[in-house]
């Protein structure tokens, strides 16, 4: 997380400072990583659940997700 957070900053950093479309994409960019490296956690514990044999929280975790997508494809519309 600590990674993430300091890819977060410097994506930031550069999206202020760059002008123009460049700066629009970094901007966009940081967003989208904001967004998915909580998803990409979830996933990765998903994963590691379903391994140990511990379905419950492997379906939880799957759970979470759909409804994550469900969410997107509603507001994709």
């Amino acid at each position: 997380m600590r990674v993430a957070a300091i890819v977060a900053f410097a994506l930031a950093a550069i999206g202020a400072l760059l002008p123009g479309d460049a700066g629009r994409m970094a901007a966009g960019a940081v967003v989208a990583f904001i967004v998915a490296v909580p998803l990409l956690r979830v996933l990765s514990l998903g994963v590691h659940w379903l391994r140990t044999g511990d379905r419950r929280f492997a379906g939880m975790a799957c759970g979470l997700l759909l409804i994550v997508a469900v969410g997107s494809v509603i507001a994709a519309l």
